[in-house]
């Protein structure tokens, strides 16, 4: 992850100064919430297409992955196609399922560092945001989950220390799209943050050896 938080900064510190404009060497225009890593054109043979009924999925080769994320803890893998294809009803199934256990894996952290500074009033707090919040997670997941068969796809796979052959995958909602983003998503990783992908970009790993969906973990 060197490579991308060093990306990052660089994008962070020109955001100071303004967004960052066209360059004759790299004509798309980059938003500072936008970070695009092209795959190199030796590897552009080596990408899968992955048809859904309302949407597709890239699944990127393992040299790519090793390129991008450059993480030496983990060993990268480049799905299958049939496996991409078989867990896709499992990634929308347990969507919910996956926010929900994340959320109150959170707030049960939050409330015992609480409990632990013995004030009565700010537990009790905690516990009424706790549960005003899990009835928005089930009401907003519930529609959002609705809309994943819209919901494009990108693929890497890799084996993480503990030996679990890991699916991640980033969904990506390009019914709008105000960065343009959808030209460059079968040969970029997308990565941003604020506004558009706030709402509009979910990862979330799929674990295949327990057949389990989760949210929130590091590569």
């Amino acid at each position: 992850m060197r490579k991308i938080t060093a990306l990052i900064l660089i994008l962070l510190s020109a955001a100071a100064f303004g967004q960052i404009t066209q360059t004759e060497d790299d004509p798309f225009d980059v938003n500072y919430g936008v970070m695009l890593d092209r795959i190199d054109s030796s590897l552009l043979k080596d990408v899968q297409i992955v048809k859904f009924k309302k949407s597709e999925g890239v699944i990127f080769p393992k040299e790519y992955a090793e390129q991008f994320f450059g993480d030496p803890k983990v060993v990268y893998f480049t799905p299958d196609a049939a496996l991409i294809k078989s867990i896709d009803s499992e990634i929308i199934s347990q969507y919910c399922e996956a926010y929900q256990r994340f959320n109150e894996n959170v707030w049960a952290k939050v409330i015992k560092r609480i409990e632990e500074k013995e004030d009565p009033e700010s537990l009790e707090n905690a516990r009424k945001q706790k549960a005003e919040e899990k009835k928005g997670l089930e009401r907003n997941c519930l529609r959002r989950q609705k809309d994943l068969i819209y919901f494009d796809r990108q693929y890497i796979g890799y084996t993480n220390k503990n030996g679990e052959r890991i699916i991640y995958i980033q969904l990506l909602d390009f019914r709008e799209d105000p960065y343009h983003l959808k030209p460059e998503f079968k040969n970029s990783w997308i990565v941003g943050w604020h506004g558009w992908f706030e709402t509009n970009r979910a990862p979330v790993h799929f674990h295949i050896d327990k057949n389990l969906l989760t949210v929130n973990e590091d590569i």
